[in-house]
């Protein structure tokens, strides 16, 4: 017992100088000032067309007008009724709407999905920004059963921690999913098919953007405005709901994942090795309950995938070469094993002993889809002042932030000791 306390306080120690660095590095990031070899320079590949981008604002404006005018309820304008609809219409209808259960089933599926449309269509950006999201949602979601967070949550709190991972993954596939599907359905028929983004529910701040994507291809202007819808999705349905508020949202152990940089979103840089680590870049996210900092942040992380080549090259290399499972060791072997098995834990800085990081399908069933909740959450033309680029971050470089983040919640595991 004596020599368990003693190793409980010296891990405890070790914490606390792990999270010392964390903060003040933390600092040294945020000015700008630490090195780094993925940092912006040259030209900017992403061009802003303020022009075209004026004239959607407009008719988004009209439309928040026409709105007003007409909603009763909860009830939308419906350009096209149902009934109006011709049989070809309602069998692109029908396929949609039953290729997205399909692939609605979990974020493996998800994932998968949006990588496909990605590769047949490369001008929709928000495909691939989408997988590369999804895939650390697949990551997060198996922490929550792999070698650490069982030792540090209660059962409880991971559960619904799950929950929110899961609920706000799938209703962005579910919104965003048709609208791609539209695309390409388009493209194939070589007509527009977007007079039916409301019988999906979309909301009606998307439908200028597609109509002006299908005339005029502009990809940062159609994958801003995605970033911007997405994150209105699941602001209600999620973030401000009452049940993920009070057992997860609220809860100190969430907020806590901001303030101790553990909510990164990181895009692994080419193909991973048993032998060393992967370059990792990406982002913190220090408040998820901020819709305001969840869009900006969308905005930054795309800027960071297509404004810089090399951070492009390598996360399509890696998209390609490595099938999604929601296991950590999909990026990073030397560190994480999917494989469960009985060890002791090893306290080597130079050499550590791989952490189990589950397969989702492994730890988690797949949950009974839900459907969409009903509502247009455009209300204002407020929301038009988010409609811009972000400037591209002067440091993304991740790779000793991550493998900081798990020395951090290993040692945070001996303190607490181990699950029951």
């Amino acid at each position: 017992m004596g020599t368990s306390k003693h190793m409980q306080w010296r891990s405890l120690i070790k914490l606390i100088q792990q999270l010392t660095d964390t903060a003040y590095e933390a600092i040294r990031r945020r000015i700008g000032e630490l090195s780094s070899k993925w940092v912006h320079s040259g030209p900017h590949i992403l061009e802003w067309n303020r022009a075209q981008a004026q004239r959607v604002e407009e008719r988004v404006r009209w439309l928040v007008t026409e709105l007003d005018k007409q909603r009763v309820g909860e009830q939308r304008i419906r350009t096209v009724k149902s009934t109006a609809f011709s049989r070809e219409e309602r069998k692109i209808i029908q396929h949609i709407n039953r290729s997205v259960r399909n692939l609605n089933r979990n974020n493996i599926t998800r994932t998968t999905a949006y990588a496909r449309i990605y590769q047949s269509y490369p001008e929709l950006h928000w495909a691939l920004l989408a997988h590369m999201v999804s895939r650390n949602g697949g990551w997060n979601m198996t922490d929550l059963q792999g070698e650490w967070l069982p030792s540090i949550m209660d059962g409880e709190y991971r559960h619904w921690s799950y929950r929110v991972l899961e609920r706000c993954n799938a209703l962005i596939f579910r919104d965003a999913y048709p609208q791609l599907m539209l695309y390409t359905l388009s493209r194939r028929q070589g007509k527009s098919l977007f007079h039916l983004l409301p019988e999906f529910g979309v909301s009606s701040f998307m439908t200028p953007f597609w109509e002006s994507f299908w005339i005029q291809p502009n990809s940062p202007l159609l994958t801003i405005a995605l970033i911007i819808n997405e994150q209105h999705v699941i602001e209600g349905r999620v973030v401000q709901h009452p049940d993920y508020q009070k057992h997860a949202i609220q809860r100190i152990e969430f907020r806590a994942h901001g303030w101790l940089q553990m909510n990164q979103v990181i895009f692994p840089i080419g193909v991973p090795s048993i032998e060393a680590p992967l370059s990792v870049v990406g982002l913190t996210l220090e408040r998820f309950d901020s819709l305001r900092e969840r869009i900006a942040f969308g905005k930054q992380l795309y800027s960071l995938l297509f404004d810089m080549p090399e951070v492009y090259a390598g996360a399509t290399r890696f998209m390609r070469a490595v099938p999604h499972t929601g296991s950590r060791a999909d990026y990073w072997p030397h560190r994480f094993t999917s494989l469960k098995t009985v060890k002791e834990y090893q306290q080597s800085d130079s050499c550590p002993v791989p952490a189990y990081s589950p397969r989702l399908e492994a730890v988690w069933q797949d949950d009974r889809y839900a459907p969409i909740e009903p509502g247009d959450w455009l209300h204002n033309d407020g929301v038009l002042h988010e409609l811009y680029m972000a400037a591209t971050p002067k440091n993304s470089d991740m790779t000793a932030a991550h493998e900081q983040m798990w020395l951090e919640l290993e040692t945070l595991a001996l303190v607490e000791g181990p699950s029951p």
